[in-house]
């Protein structure tokens, strides 16, 4: 924690969370705008006269609704320090952030932008749910697809503006990939986690199962089938590698597991298929124009809700062998054709207006304008 003695200097845009700060400031944000990030958990105190009203005046302008007081004072706190900037835009990569929200919902002077950053699912939101109230109300919004929309329509969540334009991180991946040659069966997208010994989460131990269960299913499918195989990884980590290395050999290949290097996104199109269990790069992957096989055994509504022939739900191992054998022998321009209008629904991905195109030209626009609150 650090103390300041004086207020911060104004600038243009303030980024919530450090998540995502290089690809905003290499690629979104022009170089004429300035910018500084402010942690959503506060690292810098300024103790200033100005910071003492306007913390003063927020705490008796907004009414707290909080069961707890210090929780309400924290977050009077942060927005006091985004208010200090005096930007025109504040903007995150942690589309699910709460305390974005809460910010949106407390200041009307100032235009929000979230970048989804992920898959959104009701189950994620119910477990939280269990521990805070969860109020979701997005000023601008680019996200993956109409699909997601949707979902927040759903929730009972809102969204002021949607702009559905794909993934950030997708379209970051293509500018360093070019064309590749197949040279896998399957890309497997790891969905690792290292767990404790006890879980008490019924949810947590289902998704858990089903990646076992998948794991060994798979090993033996690439076995009986003569099917080279490719881990996608996560992380770079010893349990993680280990934990592969014990289920398909020593001699499985797998990526650096570096995120930097876009690794998995090249690994899936090094591939014919392309397989995960709730897994964004899945659906990514299916914006590349790859095969992908969502593996699913819980039969379970509330996990990675897409349609057919995104996810498809397996009673047993003959069902998945026969259901991989089909994907992978269907000619590619067959399966981009009978997936395109469900692609578009959840990523609606455009090489001509990447994401980071989109979102730069929105931030533009709002900065030109004179009066850009609406």
């Amino acid at each position: 924690m650090h103390l300041k003695f004086k207020n911060p200097d104004k600038v243009d845009i303030v980024i919530l969370d450090s998540i995502g700060k290089s690809f905003f400031t290499e690629f979104i944000i022009d170089k004429k705008y300035s910018y500084n990030v402010v942690e959503s958990k506060i690292n810098i105190v300024f103790l200033t006269p100005l910071m003492f009203w306007t913390f003063l005046k927020n705490i008796f302008t907004i009414r707290n609704k909080e069961k707890k007081i210090l929780s309400f004072i924290y977050k009077i706190y942060l927005l006091s320090i985004v208010q200090l900037y005096r930007p025109k835009i504040i903007m995150t990569f942690l589309d699910n952030n709460l305390l974005y929200h809460w910010l949106i919902r407390n200041d009307k002077t100032k235009r929000y932008m979230a970048i989804q950053n992920g898959i959104r699912q009701k189950f994620e939101f119910d477990i939280l749910e269990k521990i805070v109230p969860v109020e979701i109300n997005h000023d601008y919004y680019f996200c993956f697809g109409e699909y997601d929309i949707d979902f927040h329509k759903k929730m009972g969540f809102s969204i002021k503006k949607s702009i559905p334009c794909g993934s950030l991180r997708l379209g970051m991946s293509q500018l360093d990939i070019k064309e590749v040659a197949k040279q896998y069966d399957i890309c497997l997208l790891s969905n690792y986690k290292k767990t404790s010994k006890t879980i008490n989460c019924s949810i947590t131990n289902e998704i858990n199962e089903n990646n076992i269960l998948l794991d060994k299913y798979l090993q033996q499918y690439c076995k009986a089938n003569k099917k080279s195989i490719i881990v996608a990884l996560r992380s770079h980590s010893n349990d993680e590698i280990n934990y592969f290395k014990s289920v398909y050999g020593n001699d499985i290949n797998l990526t650096s597991g570096h995120i930097q290097t876009y690794a998995s996104y090249k690994a899936s199109n090094q591939s014919e298929v392309t397989i995960a269990y709730q897994s964004t790069l899945l659906l990514e992957a299916l914006a590349m124009r790859n095969k992908i096989i969502h593996i699913d055994f819980t039969n379970n509504s509330i996990f990675f809700d897409y349609k057919e022939p995104i996810k498809y739900v397996y009673q047993n191992y003959n069902d998945m062998e026969k259901y991989i054998n089909k994907i992978y022998s269907m000619d590619i321009n067959k399966y981009i054709e009978i997936t395109k209008e469900l692609q578009r629904y959840v990523m609606n991905y455009d090489s001509s207006k990447p994401p980071h195109t989109v979102v730069h030209n929105q931030i533009n626009r709002i900065m030109e304008k004179k009066h850009y609150v609406n």
